[in-house]
């Protein structure tokens, strides 16, 4: 076969033989033709295949606490459940709290954007308790680019806030005043769909925190959390 017959049908043996070739061909410019056109060739299948990979397997979103700060936790007295002839009863447990959280969602694809569809929702919990549920984004389409992240910052505050601690639950909330720490639970939840897919998937971590009563004045160290 002459060199200049040479075409890309012909470049994988080209590419495997190319030194062979060199040395028994009249000329090499077809060789090296060809085998420019091989390069071209495996190097268009090989993004293909990475283009493939991007799309169809998918790294999950990641979920993080970014900061935190508490202002208060601790038990309050409970609003009034009844009132008879002007005599008030109170009833159950209630805290009074004041904290803030940045929650970072994560798009560790490196080609896929990630959609945030409906509503992010949190809880905050102590001892499993419930006692705090906010909004931390409304329903909608935020788009978070692939490698990147988008930060929510969620306020909440309540003087009397209900919450069925129990007796064993409420002194443990007072030793962890007395210590200066509190460890609580902030749940994620929500949903979000990924380029390419069709399909919803729903977000649901849980994100333990530690976290000590901070002032405009002396704010307390806090290092990020990640979500499970």
């Amino acid at each position: 076969m002459d060199d200049d017959d040479l075409d890309c049908g012909d470049c994988a043996v080209v590419c495997c033989c190319a030194n062979s070739h060199h040395s028994h061909s009249s000329s090499g410019s077809g060789a090296s033709a060809a085998v420019f056109c091989c390069c071209l060739l495996l190097a268009a299948l090989a993004l293909v295949a990475l283009l493939v990979v991007a799309y169809a397997f998918i790294v999950p979103v990641r979920v993080t606490v970014d900061d935190a700060a508490l202002g208060r936790l601790a038990l309050a007295a409970p609003a009034p459940s009844s009132c008879i002839n002007g005599t008030c009863a109170r009833t159950g447990t209630a805290i009074s709290y004041d904290l803030s959280v940045g929650v970072a969602l994560h798009n560790h694809n490196w080609a896929m954007a990630v959609w945030r569809r409906g509503t992010l929702d949190a809880e905050l919990r102590f001892r499993g308790r419930t006692f705090a549920r906010a909004r931390l984004a409304g329903a909608g389409r935020d788009r978070i680019r692939a490698l990147r992240m988008e930060v929510y910052r969620l306020a909440a505050a309540a003087e009397s806030a209900p919450v069925a601690l129990g007796p064993g639950a409420a002194a443990e909330l007072a030793r962890q005043s007395a210590a200066g720490v509190f460890e609580l639970d902030l749940i994620v939840f929500g949903e979000v769909k990924y380029e390419a897919h069709t399909r919803r998937r729903a977000i649901r971590v849980t994100c333990p925190l530690r976290l000590s009563p901070s002032t405009a004045t002396a704010p307390a160290a806090f290092a990020r959390v990640k979500c499970a």
